[in-house]
């Protein structure tokens, strides 16, 4: 178990979790698909589609909610630049990861605030009582190049672990069906793009994990530190000419668990998260998209710190009641630099977010009950000078209901009400930003089933699920060239479904679909960048002489773009990947992503070819 990487400990409390959906990515799951980065490890969930954003980023969509609308955790740590409140989920390998928990609808309460759209925790390694250690190292076009280092080890009641991994790429390659004469991502459009290699589309990225933890009986303690530092280019419209100099992240969390008999647990966590980045000028070229190049350099200088605590207490055979409070504190600062007339005066936005939680699980027979309710407050402190506004706060309650039929059928609902508050950007930025910003709020319901089973041969399960959620002032951007606004109401439901079959012991097959329907009701028309459909196939055989063949496969339909005016069209993709274990340590592994090599578009610009990586591995 990894409980203390866990906001809601769920050893032995279940009804949270199987109130409302979560879908768990393991690392051998990671392994065998051949992700390099947790946004590639996100792909193939149901309800989930990640997508590259405006600065080249990789961001998740989790039922239609962009990633400012979700929570991501390394670790139980929330972790964003406080200005965007967004994560680049590129920038992070997964050498280090033993699961990822990605938690849909309403989820708990004891997570805080700003969770519309979902919860993703990226949970790392600790130790095991036998002492481990692996090597990898991996090629590709274009001068690609990926390396990692792993060791662990439990000694009595010390365990730790430590990973280090670097990237490094001169960037991706273009499907040889790219069109340079397409309107919408050619030479002759903003991206400017005349096939070959995806300008600007390189990286180095450095990553160190450490873990270290202190287990005996009653007792937990953990400190982990977490570290990225990178560079890479700018591969989009806006940014044609720009890169990232500077990429550096790092968080730094201590947590501990007392349990006092059979009856109370105590958790505290306290957390200091540290972003810098700096966006330089490649050329002197002008952005033509924005009528000239408006900045020579950008720098941010954010952190968030902050912390949890949660009291656990059993009142009964039947009923366990949950306290927690959170607290963050958010600062950001930015500086421009003109090449004429040098730094700008800094400017410094700082803003601070508490929750007081209450929930009680009640367990009834087959019946299982949680209710919720929160205290969400949102304090603008600072904002460059200028009144930053008004406090806001909130009262979110919600519901789940969990119906076990057998051993092999449940069901379940939920149904809450979540705030997610404006970001500083959407409330401070002098280009867009709009300080009169209300809160989003959302009525999240939804209600499904899953059913395992086994027939013949064929064991499996099924899961499907319906879900709504009523939004009251979206915020949302209507154009590029507007600020941020609130909508008066949006809606967004849809359907995803999973069927998992292991036929025999070397197959595993899984398929997934999820139908997506969204409405921005003031303005008549969907949501951007949000596909209708969107199907995948994940198939895994292994050869008892140590060959593995995995194969994924996506299918995305029906996608707005340009403000709902335009459809991209349909696009599928073919991943493969091969490995053969040698002896008892050794891997070699061979992969392919796009194997078919589509010409595809997610909305801002041109998206990778057939690439490749071939590598080797071993393991102590």
């Amino acid at each position: 178990m990894f409980d203390l990487g866990e906001v809601v400990v769920t050893a032995e409390e279940e009804a949270v979790a199987e109130a409302t959906t979560v879908t768990e990515i393991t690392a051998e799951d990671i392994q065998a698909r051949g992700c390099e980065t947790v946004a590639e490890a996100l792909e193939l969930i149901p309800g989930v589609d990640v997508e590259m954003g405006g600065k080249g980023e990789m961001h998740v969509y989790i039922r239609g909610f962009e990633q400012g609308d979700v929570k991501v955790l390394i670790d139980g740590v929330p972790a964003y630049e406080t200005y965007f409140r967004t994560l680049d989920l590129s920038q992070f390998p997964v050498e280090s990861i033993a699961k990822i928990k990605v938690i849909k609808g309403a989820s708990s309460v004891l997570y805080g605030a700003n969770t519309m759209g979902g919860v993703i925790n990226i949970i790392t390694k600790k130790g095991s009582p036998k002492p481990s250690a692996s090597a990898k190292a991996a090629f590709g076009d274009y001068s690609t190049q990926h390396y990692a280092l792993n060791h662990g080890w439990q000694i009595g009641d010390i365990n730790y672990f430590f990973t280090y991994a670097y990237q490094k790429s001169d960037g991706f390659r273009l499907s040889s069906h790219f069109d340079p004469n397409d309107a919408n991502v050619g030479v002759n459009s903003p991206y400017q793009e005349d096939g070959g290699k995806r300008d600007l589309s390189g990286y180095e990225k450095h990553a160190f994990n450490a873990k270290i933890g202190y287990d005996k009986d009653n007792t937990k303690v953990y400190l982990s530190f977490d570290y990225h530092n990178n560079e890479r280019g700018i591969p989009t419209e806006y940014y044609r000419y720009w890169r990232f100099i500077d990429w550096d992240e790092w968080h730094l969390n201590l947590v501990g668990e007392q349990k006092f008999g059979d009856n109370l647990k105590l958790k505290a966590r306290v957390f200091y998260v540290d972003h810098e980045d700096t966006i330089a000028s490649y050329t002197d070229k002008t952005c033509t998209t924005l009528g000239g190049k408006w900045f020579d350099k950008s720098a941010y200088d954010d952190y968030s710190a902050g912390g949890e605590m949660q009291a656990h207490l059993k009142t009964g055979n039947f009923n366990l009641l949950k306290l927690g409070f959170n607290y963050i504190f958010d600062q950001h600062k930015e500086q421009t630099y003109f090449v004429n007339s040098g730094w700008t005066p800094e400017e410094t936005y700082e803003t601070a977010t508490y929750t007081f939680a209450i929930e009680d699980e009640i367990y009834l027979g087959p019946w299982s009950v949680v209710a919720g309710l929160s205290y969400d407050r949102f304090d603008p402190i600072k904002s460059a000078g200028t009144p930053p506004g008004n406090d806001i706060d909130t009262v979110n309650p919600q519901i789940g209901i969990v119906y076990t039929l057998n051993q092999t059928t449940k069901f379940h609902t939920s149904l809450g009400k979540k705030t997610r508050f404006p970001h500083m950007k959407e409330l401070f930025s002098d280009r867009d930003g709009n300080p009169n910003l209300k809160p989003q709020r959302t009525l999240a319901f939804e209600i499904g089933a899953d059913k395992y089973f086994e027939w013949e041969e064929i064991s499996g399960s099924l899961s499907i699920v319906y879900f709504y959620n009523r939004i009251r002032d979206m915020i949302y951007k209507p154009s590029k060239k507007e600020s941020y606004q609130n909508i008066g109401k949006a809606r967004i439901q849809g359907v995803e479904a999973s069927l998992q079959l292991m036929p025999t012991d070397n197959l595993w097959t899984e398929f997934s679909y999820t139908y997506l329907w969204t409405k921005d009701d003031e303005n008549a028309r969907p949501l951007d960048e949000r596909p209708e459909d969107k199907l995948s196939l994940d198939i895994r055989y292994h050869f008892n002489f140590g060959l593995s063949i995995n194969t994924q496969m996506i299918y995305v339909h029906r996608q707005y773009t340009d403000d709902a005016t335009r459809i991209l069209p349909d696009y599928f993709l073919l991943n493969a990947k091969i490995t053969q274990k040698v002896m008892k340590h050794w891997l070699f592994f061979a992969q392919v992503e796009n194997l078919t090599d589509v010409n595809y578009d997610e909305g801002n610009g041109p998206m990778p070819g057939r690439n490749f990586l071939i590598g080797v591995g071993a393991k102590w």
